[in-house]
């Protein structure tokens, strides 16, 4: 009899152990919700303008970063990478001289791309997953710039938003 209860008793201990397992490992390889999710959480939260999105690890945890300007004041939005809930927002006095309300026209009155059209020609050099994008104004010329995660290592590439042009390409192998 004792020798078959140490044998459920093990038989316990591995199965458990087996699920936790399981369990940890389901966790870690959850999909993500993707920056037009996290975009979208962080709107509806603050109507603004999205000036970036990143994702970060915080705590172990897969969490996009939403930067967003409204009302002379920035916002930073983090939003749990796999259930869209938003975990945090700061708020602090927009003092960046680069986002008056003169920029906002600039751009209106210039014919840009989109965050989607620039992806997509971002797509066409990298194979990756976009951790990073940002719409900023550098010397003259208003750009998306953007992360990707290959799968030999880190991708960074700068677009023109005007020409479309791929103005920086950089491919970090994880090998260097």
């Amino acid at each position: 009899m004792k020798k078959l209860m140490t044998i459920s008793l093990a038989a316990v201990v591995v199965l458990g152990g087996a699920v936790a397992i399981n369990h940890s490992y389901a966790q870690e390889n959850n999909d993500k919700i993707g920056i037009d999710k996290a975009k979208e959480a962080a709107l509806k939260k603050v109507d603004g303008v999205i000036e970036s999105v990143e994702l970060e690890n915080r705590n172990g945890q897969p969490v996009y970063e939403v930067e967003i300007d409204k009302d002379q004041k920035d916002y930073e939005l983090y939003i749990d990478a796999t259930t869209a809930e938003i975990n945090r927002v700061d708020e602090k006095i927009d003092d960046d001289d680069d986002n008056d309300d003169s920029n906002a026209k600039n751009v209106s009155n210039k014919s840009v791309i989109t965050e989607k059209e620039a992806i997509e020609i971002a797509k066409t050099k990298i194979d990756g997953e976009l951790h990073e994008i940002e719409f900023d104004e550098d010397d003259g010329r208003y750009v998306y710039d953007m992360e990707f995660k290959t799968s030999s290592g880190e991708a960074e590439i700068t677009i023109d938003a005007e020409t479309k042009e791929v103005l920086e390409f950089e491919l970090d192998d994880q090998d260097d």
